[in-house]
């Protein structure tokens, strides 16, 4: 518990991982994440086939490069905070010319207005300072009529949804990673109280859904027309 409280505080801190972490979340984390990423990377290449894609904390680019294999007309710019995750994720992507990726804060997108086809982020929401400027930023960047797939850990879920990621998973790989979205993530009872208010208060106000999905939280933003 002590553990937890020290990860949990050192996120609210700090907005890009320290190399350590970094070094043990290549290792580890990335490795117990990788089955779920690669069926939001397939979801994905089935909405959008091409035209330009950012991934908000991309990390070590694993997201990213699942969707610049299955989406050669689509490039995506991979943008993080943490300069070691940004080597790391440009040697990874070395062999893909589709994808790209920069040392960049999201609360300033190096992005034109309305440039943007589709946005995703994987677990970098819960370590946002300032996230009513990070969704407002998406906004901005997006063209109009499309989205952001905005996904980050939530635990305590009803009971309908531990009986499917038990079967989906397995009890012991729901076990790891119900820990890892307890030190990543938020309550489910916070999104739907604190983190809805906080959508409210965006741009995105109007046009949100909040998902359950394979153990994440979906935040489903849309831009309407202009």
């Amino acid at each position: 518990m002590v553990i937890a409280k020290f990860i949990k505080d050192m996120q609210v801190r700090l907005e890009s991982i320290p190399t350590i972490g970094v070094i043990l979340y290549n290792a580890f984390v990335k490795r117990i994440l990788s089955k779920s990423e690669l069926e939001i990377a397939q979801s994905i290449v089935q909405k959008i086939g091409e035209g330009v894609l950012i991934d908000v904390g991309s990390g070590t680019g694993f997201l990213s490069i699942e969707i610049a294999k299955r989406a050669p007309k689509l490039t995506i710019y991979g943008i993080d905070l943490s300069k070691k995750m940004v080597e790391i994720a440009s040697g990874n992507g070395r062999e893909f010319a589709n994808v790209h990726f920069k040392l960049a804060n999201a609360i300033h997108l190096p992005f034109k207005d309305n440039s943007i086809d589709f946005i995703v982020s994987t677990g970098s929401f819960h370590h946002w300072k300032q996230p009513i400027k990070v969704f407002n930023e998406c906004y901005r960047v997006l063209k109009g009529n499309t989205k952001a797939w905005i996904y980050d850990g939530c635990y305590n879920h009803p009971y309908e949804e531990v009986l499917k990621l038990k079967r989906k998973y397995g009890s012991f790989q729901y076990h790891i990673v119900t820990r890892i979205q307890k030190l990543h993530g938020f309550d489910w009872e916070i999104y739907n109280t604190k983190i809805k208010r906080l959508l409210e208060r965006t741009k995105f106000k109007h046009n949100f859904q909040m998902i359950l999905t394979h153990g994440w939280m979906k935040l489903d933003l849309k831009k309407g027309l202009i």
